[in-house]
């Protein structure tokens, strides 16, 4: 029934070889269930792919997302109408797409009902996503175990398959974000207790921090509206002693609410300085505040956030991080939205199912929570969320305020960008590593619950999905110089229409992702466009700090080169972003040979991914050039030196990532030798696709990678050729966690 219309005609051999199943496949004993199985997958994941793209694009139909059931159970079935009267009028097969359409109306129904909060399309949009991956993650599996038995074949390939999981796996996380935060019911709101004043104490941790930007910071703590509170300045480790006497100096000048201490050759970092700063604490303080040295809060942040404490089971609340001093820069509005993303869409998701992060700045904590726990662990250089996550794992529960009650600065340079970023991400790998076995083994995770296990778990292991970047780069440079030496891998290939899937699910992915910042922090597109160049450009250093974490739980930070004074803003940006233009500047030089050598479609769709990959890592190139051209106000030059603009950590070792992009390189290499050694690739069968019939065995099959966070729908597969006319092909929100 599922079949080419061919084969219904008694013409099955013709139909077989149009669509790539040779007499060896035949000989490997696949059977005619089997080849209408195979042919069924692809033009079901094209169809649903085109039904989340669809969909998606609906979403943008202002307020319809939250829509109400009256309003949005007709609207998702118009556009689910309207996605079938399209297949069936461009494919013709109308049987198969009446069932595809029926399955994604019983999965919406079956994620509707499961997800009560939930919007109609919001739910639909979500099926439509999972529906999509399934069938090509079952085509992929099919085509990898079916077809061929070749050793090196089945490694290689099966290898791949399991990128493609994690990388499906990684962006519908990032899609169910989207979708619980945009298209869900808001959850009852904890209760305040506006007459509960308990004792506070703010600890204010400093490095190195220039006495202009502390002033402003000590200046606002001053006039918060609270009567029965301490602010203790903690410097920790400030070689200059000059520095640290001025901020002592303007700590007495400012009364005895404030106290300083000055912790020299201290171990354990921040953490280490906080617990040494809560042990000397008067007794009767109950609770502690946590702000940044560069951070103006509002006066009402503490009566407006403690009354939540009125709830014995509360550990900790903490309300968004905001920044200051960045409309008038382009580079700056794109970062400062990237930033809030984490904020805006994480963490209320997070919220629905008391799974938030202690993100520290703008954070407060029961102190006897935090005793409880043994303090903040020094080991992890997140030591906030680590101590989040230990704190619910006790049973207590964590509160977010979605309401910003403070603003800080961003880093300047990026530079301290990067060596922000790299921190944070190996941090999460920390945590990964000291606490797996809390979030996946039964009966090991205390009081958490499944969700609370899932978001932790899933929060860290996507800072990966820019490892997962790299590995697909790495596949696509593979392919086109492959390609290029008119060699074909020993790797699974899709061809024909299957084509237009991974392509699909990076489009639509990337555009959710930009549409939900958009929606969220009421920026222009512009602006969104712009976060998103942010976290790409910092796909590399996310990647650097997954791997290193996965080698050495304690890892030297990074370290970058320094630009020198009086370099033009592009010479300063590929100082700063070596191995991003490596990388970028590889990818167009493979992508560029391969096109000039083997001149064909499958050539060319192979170039526009790869290009594509490209423009990913040269977006390092343009945050760092960017970044030299900020304008530098007088309070912008004074933050430039601050440890919290360059990235600077006391008492950390050196290296830099020149090492790192060599050891690439020859794996480069080591990959092409390997291309070059072993016998191509089996044909592989394809089915009709969404759009007509398949194309034949030498149709190209690229695949694109996942993004940084929040990563798009990809799904990257490798496709590479043998011949001229043969088939080839190959990342956020930042958050703390």
């Amino acid at each position: 029934m599922w079949g080419p219309r061919s084969a219904k005609r008694g013409r099955r051999k013709p139909a077989l070889k149009k669509f790539g199943v040779s007499a060896r496949t035949r000989d490997n004993g696949a059977t005619a269930p089997w080849r209408r199985f195979l042919f069924v997958l692809p033009h079901a994941a094209l169809w649903f792919g085109a039904l989340s793209a669809i969909t998606t694009v609906s979403a943008f139909v202002p307020g319809m997302i939250r829509a109400r059931l009256w309003a949005g159970l007709p609207f998702g079935v118009v556009v689910l109408s309207l996605t079938t009267a399209v297949a069936v009028l461009v494919g013709g097969n109308r049987t198969l797409d009446y069932y595809l359409a029926l399955t994604a109306l019983v999965a919406t129904i079956a994620f509707r009902l499961a997800m009560r909060r939930w919007s109609w399309l919001g739910a639909q949009l979500f099926a439509a996503a999972t529906l999509g991956s399934l069938s090509y993650l079952v085509y992929a599996a099919d085509i990898t175990y079916v077809v061929a038995r070749d050793p090196v074949y089945l490694v290689a390939s099966s290898l791949l398959l399991i990128l493609e999981v994690a990388a499906l796996s990684l962006s519908m996380s990032y899609l169910f974000e989207i979708v619980d935060t945009l298209s869900r019911v808001s959850d009852p709101v904890h209760p305040v207790e506006p007459h509960s004043l308990p004792k506070v104490a703010v600890q204010v941790p400093a490095y190195n921090e220039p006495l202009e930007v502390m002033r402003e910071t000590l200046s606002a703590l001053v006039k918060l509206d609270y009567p029965n509170l301490i602010v203790q300045v903690v410097d920790n480790n400030t070689p200059d002693r000059e520095n640290w006497t001025a901020l002592k100096a303007e700590c007495e000048r400012l009364g005895p609410r404030f106290q300083f201490m000055h912790l020299e050759n201290w171990p354990g970092f921040k953490a280490g300085a906080l617990n040494e700063a809560t042990r000397r604490l008067p007794a009767d303080i109950e609770l502690i505040g946590v702000v940044d040295s560069d951070y103006v809060v509002k006066p009402d942040w503490l009566r407006s956030v403690v009354g939540h404490f009125a709830d014995p089971e509360v550990a900790f609340v903490q309300s968004p991080q905001n920044y200051r001093d960045w409309i008038d820069d382009q580079y700056l509005r794109g970062l400062y939205y990237s930033y809030q993303y984490f904020f805006e869409i994480t963490m209320p998701a997070r919220a629905h199912r008391n799974a938030i992060i202690f993100a520290g700045t703008m954070g407060v904590i029961r102190r006897s929570a935090l005793q409880d726990i043994g303090g903040w662990n020094t080991d992890v250089v997140t030591e906030d969320a680590e101590a989040s996550l230990r704190m619910l794992a006790s049973g207590q529960v964590g509160v977010y305020e979605p309401r910003p009650f403070g603003q800080g600065l961003m880093p300047l340079s990026f530079e301290g960008l990067k060596q922000q970023r790299f921190r944070w991400a190996l941090g999460g790998v920390q945590i990964l590593r000291l606490h797996w076995s809390r979030l996946l083994l039964p009966g090991r995770g205390g009081k958490l619950t499944v969700a609370q296990r899932v978001h932790y778990l899933l929060g860290n292991v996507q800072w990966f999905g820019d490892v997962l970047m790299f590995c697909f780069t790495l596949l696509l440079l593979l392919t086109a110089i492959s390609t290029a030496l008119h060699h074909q891998l020993p790797i699974r290939q899709l061809t024909g229409l299957a084509l237009g899937l991974p392509i699909a699910f990076l489009a639509s992915g990337l555009l959710r992702a930009v549409w939900a910042m958009k929606l969220k922090t009421r920026c222009t597109w512009r602006d969104a466009f712009a976060g998103l160049q942010v976290w790409f450009a910092l796909s590399w250093v996310v990647a650097l700090a997954c791997l290193r974490g996965l080698v050495r739980f304690h890892t030297a930070f990074l370290r970058t080169p320094k630009s020198k004074e009086g370099e033009a803003s592009v010479v300063k940006g590929l100082r700063s972003a070596q191995v991003e233009t490596l990388l970028a500047a590889s990818g167009v030089v493979a992508a560029l040979a391969m096109l000039v050598r083997v001149p064909s479609v499958a050539s060319a769709a192979l170039t526009v991914l790869l290009l594509f990959q490209a423009g990913v890592y040269a977006n390092g190139i343009w945050a760092s050039a960017s970044a030299e051209g900020i304008h530098l106000t007088p309070m912008r030059r004074a933050y430039r030196s601050s440890a919290q603009s360059t990235g600077a950590w006391p008492a950390t070792g050196g290296g830099t990532v020149a090492m790192s992009a060599a050891v690439g390189a020859i794996a480069l290499v080591i990959l092409v030798l390997i291309s070059l050694a072993t016998p191509p690739a089996p044909p592989e069968p394809v089915g009709p696709g969404l759009l007509g019939q398949a194309g034949s065995a030498a149709s190209p099959s690229p695949k694109p990678s996942p993004s940084p966070s929040p990563s798009p729908s990809a799904s990257p597969s490798g496709s590479p050729s043998g011949s001229p006319s043969g088939s080839t092909s190959p990342s956020p929100s930042p958050s703390p966690t």
